[in-house]
């Protein structure tokens, strides 16, 4: 059992928190793995209404944690079943979910971390965090993160964050769409507080049924995206390491 991460339930709230600062936060894919699970049971819940995901220390999430090499170089098949699936699992759990999800970005999200933050359907950050995609940096095509971004960033925005993976404040971040609102860093708890006590005043058959016309309308097509995404990636990756 991981204890990368703490899932806890309040009221109508299910509060699930990145617990491992001394690493920026980065996920295993162990990790990453519970956070599916975990978003996908809550969002299942008929006594839940909303899923709060936030952080402790100074980092939201820096992204996948570096895993040991494999003794030997996966074949595309491998790769895509025990790198990019548990990846793609999360942003399926989000997709599927039948309840709302708020991120709360206090700090640096990177990498699968920023992902994380634009597939979740509201998201507030602190003025001091930023946001990355910095996979290219290693020569990884962050196609996994292109699916979650295709509906939520204009395309120019996202070609920029990237192929050049610069680091863009939250002003910049809330203009691409990956958050919508900015508040100053000592008052983020307590608006993450009124949104929640907003949604959750609200019945939860009308949340699942707006959560359903975001899932099939405004951003159709996920699966075959995600699907797409995943072959891309683990093809690229396989192909480098023979060659």
């Amino acid at each position: 059992m991981t204890t990368e991460l703490d899932t806890s339930i309040h009221g109508q709230e299910c509060h699930i928190v990145f617990t491992r600062p001394e690493a920026d936060n980065a996920l295993t894919l162990d990790g990453i793995r519970q956070l599916a699970a975990a978003i996908r049971e809550a969002g299942r819940d008929d006594a839940l209404k909303l899923i709060r995901i936030r952080s402790t220390g100074a980092s939201f999430c820096g992204g996948r944690a570096p895993g040991k090499p494999p003794a030997r170089p996966p074949t595309a098949a491998q790769f895509r079943r025990t790198v990019a699936d548990p990846i793609l699992d999360v942003y399926r759990a989000l997709h599927e979910s039948e309840i709302p999800v708020l991120a709360e970005v206090q700090g640096i999200a990177k990498g699968f971390g920023c992902a994380l933050v634009a597939a979740c359907d509201l998201a507030i950050a602190s003025e001091r965090a930023t946001f990355s995609l910095p996979e290219m940096r290693n020569n990884l095509p962050p196609t996994l993160v292109l699916s979650v971004l295709r509906y939520k960033v204009p395309p120019k925005a996202a070609a920029h964050l990237v192929y050049l993976t610069s680091l863009i404040d939250a002003k910049t971040a809330r203009e691409f769409g990956i958050i919508a609102e900015v508040v100053p860093e000592p008052e983020l708890i307590a608006r993450g507080d009124e949104i929640a006590a907003l949604v959750t005043s609200r019945d939860r058959i009308a949340l699942a049924a707006l959560k359903t016309y975001f899932r099939e309308i405004v951003i159709p097509d996920f699966s075959l995206a995600s699907e797409a995404a995943g072959a891309a990636l683990s093809n690229a990756m396989t192909s480098m390491q023979a060659s």
